[in-house]
């Protein structure tokens, strides 16, 4: 079965950019709110062709196709500067493109993991400089609580039963385990030698893609600091932790990812901006409402969802941007053809 994302014609890699998804951005401003910075500018078009998945074509036995998370050989015969001028065509006045993948490899020379095979070695380096050469704004993405290649070689820093739901990246990992402290060492890493315009960190959860609505599940590395914050030893099951302490477990942690995860970036590369994709599923979720992460991201994402945008628009600060998915999971902002608007 051939994967129709490695081929190296230019007409393929315009399907499989469309078969992956298409992300756009705007500034979305109403009548009377304040005006954004200077240098934010009128509208971000941002489309790009989704490095995390393999994809097929339908087939008699696939008749929906096939995916997967990529895997390192996945993007060896991706050129540059065709996918550079291919999106410049496109209409993009950014260019995106991820420093890891969700599975857990780089697409960049690093120390800190595997790095995809042949031209996706050095793919990120050569489009920063075909971007920096056209005076384009650069965008790049880390995914913070999944890594397939890293979740086989600790599996105990897993949420206990977040496997199933992690579209076959090996579980979602714990906020407060060392894998954390990789993600942030690979941060500096990236940043300190392409300091990027703005960095989307994806999947910031608690072991599920719906955090508001998870348990805290008792696991060897959830001991102390329940007891740090909680203030009583971590009981043997979820069901004896209060509805109460779930949440407040869940916001401490997390907010002490954000802040280690918010240090990384500005240590390494003061102006970058950061934005995070949950993703909300349901707008002023509990988790979510005064936490650092919304209050203090320079922009703030939603997948697809007028219910969510909507919110996000409410409580944005004036300087900070909303970005929402053209193609998403519900029937929200999805016009394909808005971007050209």
């Amino acid at each position: 079965m051939k994967n129709t994302m490695t081929n190296r014609s230019l007409t393929s890699l315009r399907l499989a950019a469309l078969l992956a998804g298409l992300f756009a951005a705007w500034p979305l401003p109403a009548a009377g709110e304040p005006k954004l910075l200077a240098d934010v500018p009128p509208a971000i078009r941002l489309f790009n062709c989704d490095f995390n998945w393999a994809r097929w074509s339908p087939s008699e036995s696939l008749p929906h196709g096939n995916v997967r998370p990529s895997q390192p050989e996945d993007w060896a015969e991706v050129d540059a500067q065709k996918y550079f001028d291919w999106h410049r065509e496109f209409g993009n006045n950014v260019v995106y493109c991820q420093a890891y993948c969700s599975s857990g490899f780089a697409l960049y020379p690093s120390k800190f993991g595997p790095v995809g095979k042949g031209k996706a070695a050095r793919l990120f380096p050569e489009l920063y400089a075909l971007a920096r050469k056209a005076k384009l704004p650069v965008w790049s993405y880390f995914c913070v609580s999944a890594d397939l290649f890293q979740s086989r070689k600790h599996p105990e820093w897993i949420v206990p039963g977040s496997v199933p739901e992690s579209f076959a990246h090996g579980g979602f990992f714990g906020p407060e385990t060392p894998h954390t402290e990789l993600v942030c060492a690979r941060i500096r890493e990236f940043l300190t030698e392409y300091p990027v315009d703005w960095l989307l960190l994806d999947w910031f959860v608690y072991g599920t893609l719906k955090p508001d609505e998870a348990l805290v599940q008792p696991a060897e590395f959830v001991k102390q600091p329940f007891q740090e914050i909680i203030g009583r030893p971590l009981p043997a099951t979820a069901a004896d932790i209060t509805p109460a302490e779930h949440l407040k477990y869940k916001r401490v942690v997390l907010e002490r990812q954000f802040r280690a995860l918010q240090q990384a970036v500005r240590q390494s590369s003061p102006h970058t901006k950061i934005i995070f994709n949950v993703p909300f599923h349901k707008p002023d979720e509990a988790l979510w409402q005064d936490h650092p992460m919304l209050a203090e991201s320079d922009g703030l994402f939603a997948e697809s969802s007028d219910e969510v945008v909507d919110w996000l628009l409410r409580v944005r600060k004036p300087e900070q941007r909303v970005m929402t998915t053209i193609i998403g999971r519900g029937k929200g902002v999805t016009d394909p053809g808005s971007w050209r608007k």
